[in-house]
């Protein structure tokens, strides 16, 4: 029998209303994810089917922990509910209807690094300069109006808008074209294209419909105009829907997320049930007292006051420096202070509005010795070698793909050069043919260079050899990606491009780790394919890294730390234009969403919480002044302090020593190599 005995009075009553339409507006550190796996729990063991059950929220990582938790409450009947995200739940419906969607049975997933790179090919088509133009703000552009359903770009009038909109308007339906002619679609379509299949097919509505009877949705906040469709599409008259979200953490509203979609909850599914958790098991008293008062000068907000039963705690320290070395000087004396204590350097966290803050206390750990982790640098999947091999394993799938095509059809460099390629481009264009057929046909293109047809018809040889391979399926996945690396010579290749062995070899590492990837998912499957391979590992490499898995101080932005929980967080850069955050490239800035950042970032501390701001900063190389946030005008004075730092800087002997105990530990080291 399922024990909910440990959940407090709302928790429990947003486990057990299991029928109609539910908002479960759960604060910060309020046990949401119990909340969750228990309701999923209750319904199996109320008899509902575990198939009819569909949780969706927004990571792999989110979606594993949940999958677990249910897992470990429900026994095995927990295993068979489908659990995903939300572009994974996409995915799956496009390969079960991609016939009606218009798809052959295997597509390609483009993913962001495709987008891009796409988005810069039709950027040149019309003759835009992608030096002049940020080709991400224009994928950005493009990427909002696909999730707001939207078909075409409208172009503001004169003095409304910028030339951005101009060129996002150019771009829109040529890179929607390209996608078609390559079979695939990209993040965006495995939303927008489930809720047009749906929508436009009511026999199929009412299949998915009858399947799942039963929708929960975490982090609700986050969802899009798409998304929030696609829910209603499931939905139907039954509006068994679950919506679990905090809207005072709705901190994604830059990248389309629309935060009117939880504000109005009840608008789209009438007959709404409300419940509140705002018993907060994280914080302490004083923490909760300063995000609270911050949070709520916000007026389009559903009221939510956090409290905890364990005290207040310490009072939240309000520290002011004179400049940024200051600043991080006094982060490093603090942490070097606080170890004395027996705290572990996992403990902490550095947070900041904008990673251009990062700088000097990146400085001033490395001058303390102590390590750190810094988050949001060059993902793996990011990484130029990582992404010429996979675009080669893409072309042995997808043989359409011009984006990878166009990556590696010189790499290794095969005297394909960019004048040969520009031809086949253009040839390809003019001939409404894909780029491989182009290059199958390079005979027939006028112009180039001598032998460059017979170095193109070896190269297309190769890619035809190694997808045949692929396809036949008698040998193992990872034996034939190593035989296609070793024959295109990429382990030379990649070590020739970097001066230094030691970064030759991180690089052939990178390729390896690539290879051991696909392996040890081969190995799990009885009937792998390479295909199904690449769409799984185009869904998980947006998630973001796991932070908490490495033994450093962590640096991160505060959009990178929503969901994460830290001891003691220093909160810096807290002044204006940095917090509140000045607009980005003329854009108005949106202030209710920087109080709700501020919001986020005070909520990750557990026990200690410092807000720090400094009197000048130094900007293109000038010392400018700096104004304390508003933010600070709002904490409540029985709940914060103002610091000293001279007074609670570390004294000299304590950093002294923790240099020493670092210095003696290396010569330790030093001398057992000998």
């Amino acid at each position: 029998m399922l024990d909910l005995s440990t959940l407090n009075p709302p928790q429990r009553e947003a486990v057990m209303t299991t029928e109609g339409p539910l908002l479960v507006l759960a604060g910060a550190g309020s046990g949401k994810t119990r909340v969750i796996a228990h309701r999923v729990a209750y319904l199996l063991v109320k008899g509902v089917e575990p198939a009819s059950v569909l949780a969706v929220t927004f990571t792999n990582k989110a979606a594993g922990e949940m999958r677990e938790r249910v897992a470990a409450l429900a026994g095995p009947p927990g295993v068979d509910v489908f659990v995903s995200t939300f572009h994974s739940f996409g995915l799956w419906l496009l390969q079960q209807e991609h016939a009606a969607a218009g798809l052959p049975k295997r597509f390609a997933i483009c993913d962001a690094g495709d987008q891009l790179a796409l988005v810069k090919r039709c950027m040149r088509e019309v003759s835009i300069d992608d030096r002049k133009f940020d080709a991400h703000r224009v994928l950005a552009l493009v990427s909002r109006a696909k999730n707001a359903g939207r078909k075409r770009i409208a172009v503001r009038e004169a003095g409304q808008g910028d030339d951005y909109d101009l060129v996002a308007a150019e771009v829109f339906p040529r890179y929607e074209k390209a996608l078609r002619a390559m079979r695939a679609v990209d993040f965006d379509d495995l939303i927008a294209r489930p809720v047009a299949l749906l929508a436009g097919d009511a026999a199929l509505r009412a299949k998915y419909q009858k399947r799942f009877r039963y929708l929960l949705v975490d982090e609700y906040q986050d969802t899009n105009v798409a998304q929030l469709d696609l829910l209603k599409q499931l939905a139907g008259e039954r509006r068994n829907v679950c919506a679990v979200g905090d809207d005072d953490q709705a901190i994604y509203g830059w990248r389309g997320a629309e935060v009117k979609n939880i504000l109005r909850f009840e608008r789209h599914f009438p007959g709404a049930k409300e419940i509140r958790l705002e018993q907060n098991y994280r914080s302490t008293g004083n923490i909760l007292a300063c995000a609270n008062a911050v949070i709520a000068k916000n007026a389009s907000r559903k009221a939510k006051t956090l409290f905890t039963a364990d005290g207040p705690g310490e009072p939240v320290r309000v520290v002011a420096l004179p400049e940024e070395e200051d600043e991080a000087r006094f982060v490093a004396e603090e942490i070097a202070r606080q170890r004395g204590e027996g705290r572990s350097w996992r403990d902490f966290a550095v947070l900041f509005r904008l990673n251009a803050l990062s700088r000097p206390f990146e400085e001033a750990l490395r001058e303390a010795s102590m390590p750190y982790v810094m988050h949001g640098g060059p993902a793996f999947f990011d990484r130029s070698e990582v992404r010429d091999l996979l675009a080669y394993l893409k072309l042995c799938v997808q043989p359409e793909d011009d984006v990878s095509l166009s990556r590696i059809v010189n790499v290794p460099a095969r005297g394909i050069g960019d004048a040969t390629l520009e031809r086949l481009h253009d040839w390809a264009i003019a001939n409404r043919v894909d780029l491989l057929e182009a290059l199958r046909r390079a005979p027939e293109v006028p112009d180039l260079p001598r032998g460059a047809a017979e170095r193109i018809a070896a190269f297309v040889a190769l890619l035809d050899r190694y997808r045949a391979r692929f396809a036949e399926r008698r040998e193992d996945l990872a034996a034939i990606a190593r035989g296609l690396v070793a024959e295109v010579d990429l382990y030379t290749h990649v070590r020739s491009s970097v001066q230094s062995l030691e970064a030759g070899a991180r690089k052939v590492d990178a390729l390896d780790g690539l290879l051991r990837s696909l392996e040890s998912w081969a190995q799990r499957r009885a009937r792998p394919s390479l295909a199904t391979w690449l769409q799984r590992l185009a869904l998980d490499s947006r998630d973001e890294e796991d932070p908490t898995g490495e033994g450093g101080i962590t640096l991160m932005t505060l959009h990178a730390a929503k969901g994460l929980e830290f001891p003691v967080v220093f909160l810096v850069g807290v002044e204006e234009d940095y917090l509140p955050c000045a607009g980005i490239q003329g854009e108005a800035r949106d202030l209710d969403e920087e109080r709700r950042l501020a919001y986020v970032g005070i909520t990750r501390a557990r026990e200690r919480l410092y807000l720090t701001r400094v009197a000048t900063r130094t900007k293109r190389g000038k010392l400018l002044p700096r104004t304390p946030s508003r933010f600070l005008d709002d904490l409540p004075a029985d709940a914060h302090a103002h610091v000293d730092p001279a007074a609670a800087a570390a004294p000299p002997e304590e950093v002294a020593a923790h240099t020493e105990s670092v210095m003696a530990a290396l010569r330790a080291r030093l001398g057992g190599a000998r």
